[in-house]
């Protein structure tokens, strides 16, 4: 359409170019609008449609057998298979390929604490047990010290060279044949039981004896009956 006032008030031909034959440098571009580079105008996404991106790997699980580890290592009997376990669950969580390398290591300290423990405690036990006299261990001439709990008698070893309660002068088997015998006296039957060689040498200490056996309100053949010597005062050397 021709301008009805026979020119253009911003000095341009309907064209896009200036009187001066230049190009526009405001024209618009081909097809209107905010073209993108390149064509294709508007602001579409990638070609191939939406947002691609890699996937994230999968982390690392704990380590199973770690876990056991530190399982077994609070078991006492069990504690040194705790430590080897360990040791190996160190191996297999090395780099991070799988977790759980804290309990790895938490599980061989620990087993190595429990095994310390344990080892302590059975030689404790064994020292223990060794001290205390028995009717199966019981032999004629060792020195004890006797203690008293709940209305059973326990007897101790001890040095006959050091200070102590008792020596333990004679040792029978109850049997068939002396059955009623010691059931009627245990302590009476000691003179039976002590030999005749060491009633000499007793003397006067005789009238100190005492005896014990498994169950003295339930004697039964195989029972084993201890008769020991236990004055007032301590004792400080052998009778025997």
């Amino acid at each position: 359409m021709s301008d009805p006032y026979g020119n253009n008030p911003y000095g341009q031909n309907p064209g896009g170019q200036t009187p001066g034959g230049q190009p526009n440098p405001y024209g618009t571009p081909a097809g209107g609008g905010y073209g993108a580079p390149g064509g294709g105008g508007g602001y579409g996404p990638p070609a191939g449609g939406g947002y691609t991106g890699g996937s994230d790997p999968l982390p690392p699980k704990t380590d199973g057998l770690s876990i056991a580890a530190l399982v077994v290592s609070f078991l006492c009997c069990f504690a040194p298979v705790g430590v080897i376990l360990g040791f190996v669950g160190l191996s297999r969580t090395k780099g991070g390929k799988r977790k759980g390398r804290g309990i790895a290591i938490a599980a061989i300290v620990i087993g190595i604490l429990m095994s310390l423990a344990t080892g302590a405690g059975i030689a404790a036990l064994a020292i223990f047990a060794d001290k205390v006299v028995t009717p199966a261990n019981a032999e004629v001439g060792q020195c004890v010290n006797i203690k008293e709990e709940d209305g059973s008698i326990f007897l101790y070893k001890k040095e006959c060279t050091e200070e102590h309660d008792a020596e333990i002068v004679g040792v029978a088997e109850v049997t068939n044949d002396n059955l009623e015998a010691v059931e009627t006296g245990m302590t009476t039957y000691c003179a039976e039981a002590i030999d005749q060689e060491d009633l000499a040498k007793l003397g006067a200490s005789l009238a100190d004896v005492e005896a014990v056996i498994e169950d003295p309100n339930d004697v039964s053949v195989g029972d084993t009956l201890v008769c020991y010597v236990h004055p007032d005062d301590k004792l400080d050397k052998p009778l025997l």
